[in-house]
């Protein structure tokens, strides 16, 4: 009888918990080094080894197998990101920069400290305290009215159905209850420099420093192929950042004859320009062989009434505030004459 090959007589190999969690995390550090952007590519990588350092003293075994199935997860989200999923690139920018996950939690909660408890309604019960406020958390509500949030302070009524005053312990409670929720729905502010590079890398007067590692090659999962690269390009990462500049605002502090600074919150003025709105064929009269407008971006000699006239204002309102927060930020220094490429 024919004896049987050696390798088929061989245990299965069965990787401990240990070994599966550092080949993860190796593997999550070579898909993290692919990324197109040095910030994604800098945070990522650092709450990678922050999340690997909280787990690693885990003892649970149930526990342990559900870290793994979320490292298995994120590992499948760099790849797909990786490989030329746009919606799982700007999902992992939009942890990188601050839109989710602990890194929003560590923005926010410098502005959540400012803010100075109020008294409470009724001096006997604390418990009554309405929530507190302060100007940078103010101006950052006020500026995503109407984008991720409703109102700033919730419409409270001045009498129940039946007619007796409102309680004044409901009102605290809604204004806690308004205030959760607020809070779970703002998106944080970015700092200046980040404001700033991201408008320059949306508008094309930067690029984003290269990767050294370009692709991963893998395994394809129909027959012995390998998966081509994707190579996401110039505009290609101009419209993923546009969208992840979108979800930001931020915070500016405007001196006045008062002690104290006047803080403002507001959303880049790019996304508002209209070289970045689909329009007909007389919005690109007056442009150079290049594209690039000489005058108005509007036909002016049609006349429009109605509807149609109010949204001509609006555009020609938005170009021009555009073009004087343009010519301002160039005579400052902070964007080249010339764009990257």
């Amino acid at each position: 009888m024919p004896s049987l090959p050696s390798l088929v007589l061989r245990p299965p190999v069965v990787l401990s918990k240990s070994q599966q969690a550092i080949g993860l995390l190796r593997r999550l550090y070579r898909e993290t080094s692919c990324l197109f952007d040095e910030v994604a590519r800098w945070q990522i990588k650092k709450r990678i080894r922050e999340r690997f350092r909280e787990c690693q003293k885990e003892t649970d075994e149930q526990r342990r197998s559900r870290l793994l199935k979320d490292a298995r997860r994120a590992l499948s989200t760099l790849e797909r990101a990786n490989t030329g999923d746009k919606w799982r690139q700007v999902h992992v920018l939009l942890h990188a920069y601050g839109q989710k996950g602990r890194r929003r939690h560590e923005l926010l909660k410098p502005l959540i400290d400012e803010a100075q408890p109020e008294p409470p309604l009724i001096s006997a019960l604390p418990r009554t305290a309405p929530p507190g406020t302060s100007p940078r958390l103010l101006a950052l509500m006020k500026a995503q009215v109407g984008k991720t949030i409703k109102l700033v302070e919730p419409v409270v009524p001045e009498k129940t159905p039946t007619g007796k005053p409102f309680p004044v312990i409901r009102i605290a409670n809604m204004k806690w209850r308004h205030r959760t929720n607020v809070l779970r729905r703002i998106a944080p502010p970015l700092t200046a420099t980040t404001f700033e590079r991201l408008e320059l890398l949306v508008m094309g007067y930067k690029e984003t420093v290269p990767p050294k590692r370009k692709f991963i090659t893998r395994d394809t999962k129909r027959g012995p192929k390998k998966q081509k690269p994707h190579v996401y390009n110039s505009r290609k990462q101009r419209r993923i950042l546009r969208y992840v500049l979108e979800q930001f605002p931020t915070l500016e502090a405007k001196p006045t004859a008062d002690d104290g600074p006047r803080w403002i919150g507001y959303y880049s003025p790019t996304l508002t320009s209209t070289l970045h709105t689909e329009g007909g064929f007389e919005d690109f009269e007056g442009v150079d062989e290049k594209g690039d407008p000489l005058g108005m971006h509007v036909n002016p000699n049609q006349r429009l009434k109605g509807h149609a006239a109010s949204n001509r204002k609006k555009v020609v309102k938005k170009a021009t505030a555009f073009s004087e927060w343009f010519e301002k930020r160039k005579a400052e220094g902070k964007i080249p004459e010339q764009p990257a490429s």
